[in-house]
């Protein structure tokens, strides 16, 4: 049993490993989309406190339209990018549970082995304790009286 335990564990350590692996990406791919919703937003505020400025010195239609145009695309951008940042959001708790699961069924198994090890030790001293019981008694009644 301790040997298919063994095989179980370093397969949960391999498994551990790659859920880590996949939960860091699922982090990082989160920061960047953050990171990049943030700028989107902020270039779109720029670009905003723009169009009032030159708004306030007058523009002609064409201009306008062209300010207007981009910035729904923006906001169109901003809401793309907050679709996927919600994706990002749900697939980082995946990869956290599927990381916590299998970090779970290693400690479980790494706790069953310590069983396993502490019912051996326990067995190998009680067969210890009884070797020298009958040594004991063998003396005991080999002694010439």
């Amino acid at each position: 049993m301790s040997r298919a335990l063994n095989l179980m564990l370093e397969q949960l350590d391999g498994e551990e490993r790659k859920a880590a692996a996949e939960l860091n990406a699922a982090q990082l791919q989160l920061q960047q989309m953050e990171q990049q919703l943030q700028t989107l937003s902020q270039y779109q505020r720029q670009y905003v406190q723009t169009f009032q400025q030159r708004g306030q010195i007058g523009l002609e239609a064409h201009q306008f339209g062209h300010f207007r145009g981009f910035i729904d695309k923006l906001e169109v951008a901003q809401q793309q990018q907050q679709q996927g940042l919600q994706q990002a959001r749900e697939q980082l708790t995946q990869s956290r549970d599927a990381w916590l699961a299998v970090r779970a069924r290693k400690q479980a198994i790494a706790k069953l082995m310590e069983r396993e090890a502490e019912r051996k030790k326990q067995e190998t001293a009680r067969q210890e304790q009884k070797m020298l019981d009958n040594l004991a008694i063998y003396r005991y009644h080999r002694k010439p009286m």
